[in-house]
């Protein structure tokens, strides 16, 4: 009876393919759940390979209260900057800072190739200040060209101007190819935006348009003190990472 058994086993995962859950006739209850489990592992390597690319605003935003300012946090080393997200006006871009924030967004680890989900602003820098303009953090390489692994298209709103005009607007920066460099990966026409982002010191209405607002962050004495820190080279200042008012991060 074992030998019947295992031969019929035998044969069903030889006639076995992933991509169809045909039932076998012929097959014993046994033998039957031993397939469940192996179609159920073909199911979950379909989905491993599904294209890398950023979050659904349903799933990175779920749980939250969309008709309000989405409170978030940008711990850094030298104090915290609290930020309002403005969802209604711009959805895929805070779906994705809110995705790579606590976790809810897949990205590529840049340092080891694969495709992971954790929070993805962690322990990097401010790698770029302008006193009294801007500071600029979320890349993983520290040095303005790293990316997630994609990009998403510009997502402009009519405030975008008035916005961008007063301090402490907080959006994501846009691509541009480095000066007298040739980009080996350049992103799809379109595709700009990635995890990149800026808070403004002073107006920067004329770059309505070309960035993501993402919203309006306060503390900007402490912004200001970032920016003179990083300009001058003083030291290196972290982004330790970013948190969500009523999202629990994906440890």
């Amino acid at each position: 009876m074992f030998h019947a058994r295992a031969a019929s086993l035998d044969h069903a995962m030889k006639s076995l393919d992933c991509a169809s859950a045909v039932p076998l006739p012929g097959i014993s209850v046994g033998v039957g759940v031993a397939l469940g489990l192996v179609l159920a592992g073909c199911q979950a390597g379909h989905e491993k390979q599904a294209p890398l690319g950023p979050p659904e605003p349903a799933r990175a935003l779920a749980g939250l209260r969309l008709e309000r300012p989405i409170s978030a946090r940008l711990e850094t080393s030298e104090g915290t900057i609290h930020c309002g997200l403005d969802a209604a006006r711009a959805p895929r871009s805070v779906a994705l800072f809110v995705g790579l924030a606590v976790g809810r967004a897949r990205f590529r680890d840049l340092r080891s190739g694969a495709i992971v989900t954790r929070p993805f602003y962690r322990d990097q820098t401010f790698f770029r200040a302008i006193p009294d303009l801007l500071v600029q953090s979320g890349c993983p390489l520290g040095n303005g060209t790293g990316t997630p692994g994609y990009r998403i298209a510009l997502e402009p709103s009519a405030s975008d101007a008035q916005r961008l005009a007063e301090p402490g607007a907080l959006f994501l920066a846009s691509y541009h190819p480095a000066p007298n460099r040739t980009d080996p990966a350049p992103p799809p026409p379109g595709q700009v935006i990635g995890s990149q982002f800026v808070v403004s010191l002073g107006n920067m209405s004329h770059l309505a348009g070309q960035v993501n607002v993402l919203g309006v962050c306060t503390d900007l004495e402490r912004v200001r003190a970032i920016a003179r820190i990083v300009a001058a080279g003083a030291h290196p200042v972290r982004l330790i990472r970013i948190t969500v008012e009523g999202v629990s991060e994906a440890d």
